[in-house]
Formats: structure tokens, sequence, C-alpha cells
């Protein structure tokens, strides 16, 4: 019988073993679900780069072969607004003005009811820089949030 194959991760698997460790929370609600909380560090496209961080939070649902995402939102925490609202999608000129930029973070994932693994591996757009500020900035915070915990699911502690 041969091994089973690893999971293709889009990242490699030593990285995730660390973000597992530092920026990866989960609890059990107690009905098949995890929820995860996965803290992002980040900065803002302009304004030299200003740090912030955000939360990106995910109940996965452990049913089958392949983990459910049963809803998905990213959360900028209020002590990190002022930070993140200096990010170009925000509109005005501080976070009283940027409600609805984090609203729109907040709002429901577009990959809710899909499966972990379908979610990590779908080609999509991805901008690798610190900020939030068009989908494929999101998406790929998205990929690392879900590799992570798929990875915590599977081969973590």
């Amino acid at each position: 019988m041969d091994a089973p194959q690893a999971f293709p991760y889009p990242i490699a698997p030593r990285t995730l073993k660390k973000w597992n460790e530092k920026f990866l929370a989960r609890s059990d609600l107690g009905n098949g679900t995890i929820r995860f909380a996965f803290t992002y560090y980040g900065s803002t496209c302009n304004n030299g780069g200003t740090p912030f961080s955000a939360v990106l939070h995910a109940d996965i649902a452990i049913q089958g072969a392949s983990p459910v995402v049963e809803s998905a939102w990213i959360e900028i925490p209020a002590d990190q607004r002022e930070a993140a609202s200096k990010m170009c999608a925000a509109p005005g000129e501080g976070p009283e003005d940027a409600g609805p930029f984090f609203e729109a973070l907040a709002a429901p994932a577009d990959f809710i009811g899909r499966t972990l693994d379908e979610t990590i591996l779908e080609d999509r757009p991805q901008n690798f820089a610190g900020c939030f500020c068009g989908k494929p900035h999101v998406n790929q915070k998205w990929t690392v949030a879900l590799s992570t915990m798929r990875f915590a699911l599977t081969e973590g502690p």
C-alpha cells in the first residue's frame, strides 16, 4: 500500500508549524466545530507602512474527509483601527471614517460552506502586500490563515 500523499500546502510546512505555535488560537465549540483565530501582523500600503494587526476568524466543522468552513470573518481590533485606517482602501482621515471598510472585512467570507482543502488550493489572484486593500490582498491573508488552521488540525499539537 502506498503512503498517503502529503497535502500540497502553498506555504512551507515548517512555516505553518511556526505560525501555528505563535499566531493561532483555537477553541472547541463542542459540536464538532473548532473556532480558530489567526492573528496577522501587517502594515499599511501607504504612509510609510504603518504596522497593525488583524484577526482572521474561522469556524471549521470537522466532518468527512475534509473539514468544512462554517463561518469566516476578519476583525480589525479596536486598538488597531487607528493604524489600519491608514490603508489606501479605507476612506477618510481616521477610524471614524473607515467604518465601512472595517465592516466589509468583517462580512462573511465568500468561501463559507466549502471544504478547507478546496478553499486553500483554489487558484485565485493574490497580492502579498501587508494590507487588506483589495480582494487579492484579502485572498492571500486567507490562504495563510486557512493553511495554518489546516496544519493545526492535521499535523499540529
